[in-house]
């Protein structure tokens, strides 16, 4: 009885996950690494554009990265910083900048309206001051590599894009942090893949007139996911998209700064992304289980053909981490270590729904949106 269920499970993990793996290789070769474009021939004229950096409590890295934006050679530039009711030193650290650079602005937000959440409404006042003719959504903790501006804005001209987004590379953590990183990138991708919608806080490009004919931050003004929202937003009317590699060192980010604090830092997230849906986030959580898990349980239970699909899946597994390491700053080794990270995210995931639930909602920059407000605008 037990073989026939360890036969079963190897048949189900091995056939959804190496499918799953075949399929993303094919859409990998689409996906551009942009670390790799050619930066040799710039246009001779270029649109003006309006980087907007949404701050809260940012101390530490927001000088860092206002100064790396404006030393970039792109011409007509302007960075716009909303300091979101900041409880630290960033209103200082902004106001010294924008002494020493002209095409900075400050816009600093004491009080949050009603039906807005505080990210959200910080990008929308930075828009609403913005001259730029091409809009770029970052944070504040985001590194631009030189001519990273020119090079992201001619690969959306030339391609008519009218929306770009870009992974960015992550310089920072150790091995457990790494390799979780490394599965949730190519979990994201595989997402992306099938969804065809995508959208990352790091790096947002986007016309300005398409912003505006979408509905721009008002049409996702208590969207949790506010990037992805955006992203969603943008093939849903229509326009085009594309999404891209950033490679290593193009675009990158420290995010979090340890395994735990991103795994806390999902709790906000991964119920939302779940439409605060328990079935959905539960079957999701199956779902990687028995995918991402299992084979490498399986391979010790079972008849032998059993134990060979298993291992035909983690071989598969192996293929897209030592494809990862060549754009990203990971092991190929890390792949040991993949059913420990699908552990960690199922963690992050049920303590995330229990945690919506249990305090009626979430808090997120110091303010609390109750969980049946929240819903209303799925």
């Amino acid at each position: 009885m037990m073989n026939v269920l360890f036969s079963v499970l190897s048949l189900i993990s091995a056939f959804i996950g190496i499918s799953t793996v075949l399929l993303w290789f094919k859409y990998m070769k689409k996906v551009t690494v942009f670390c790799k474009v050619d930066s040799s021939n710039y246009r001779a004229e270029y649109p003006s554009l309006s980087v907007i950096i949404p701050a809260c409590n940012e101390e530490e890295s927001i000088e860092k990265t206002v100064r790396q934006l404006i030393s970039q050679d792109y011409p007509n530039l302007e960075v716009i910083v909303v300091n979101d009711r900041s409880t630290d030193n960033t209103g200082m650290v902004l106001e010294k900048l924008e002494v020493q650079y002209p095409q900075l602005k400050v816009i600093t937000i004491y009080d949050l309206p009603p039906n807005w959440l505080g990210k959200n409404y910080a990008v929308y006042r930075g828009v609403n001051e913005a001259t730029g003719e091409w809009l770029l959504f970052t944070d504040a903790d985001v590194m631009f590599s030189p001519s990273s501006l020119k090079k992201t804005v001619s690969y959306a001209l030339e391609h008519t894009l009218d929306h770009l987004t870009i992974v960015p590379d992550t310089f920072y953590g150790g091995v457990f942090y790494r390799a979780f990183l490394a599965y949730f990138t190519f979990a994201a991708a595989s997402v992306i893949m099938f969804t065809k919608k995508v959208g990352l806080g790091a790096f947002n490009l986007v016309k300005k007139s398409v912003y505006d004919k979408i509905g721009g931050y008002e049409a996702i003004a208590m969207k949790i996911a506010d990037d992805m929202s955006l992203g969603a937003l943008v093939v849903d009317k229509g326009y085009k998209q594309e999404v891209g590699l950033s490679g290593k060192g193009f675009i990158s980010v420290k995010w979090y700064d340890n395994l735990f604090a991103l795994l806390k830092g999902f709790e906000k997230n991964q119920f939302a992304v779940a439409k605060y849906s328990i079935f959905t986030l539960l079957a999701s959580c199956l779902y990687v289980l028995i995918v991402g898990v299992y084979p490498f349980v399986g391979i010790f239970l079972g008849p032998i053909w059993a134990r060979g699909l298993c291992s035909v899946s983690i071989l598969s597994l192996l293929a897209v981490y030592n494809y990862l390491s060549k754009h990203i700053d990971i092991s190929r080794s890390y792949v040991l270590i993949h059913p420990i990270s699908i552990l960690l995210y199922i963690g992050a995931a049920i303590n995330s729904m229990v945690k919506t639930i249990s305090r009626g909602g979430i808090e997120w920059r110091g303010t609390f949106y109750p969980i049946n407000v929240l819903k209303k605008h799925i």
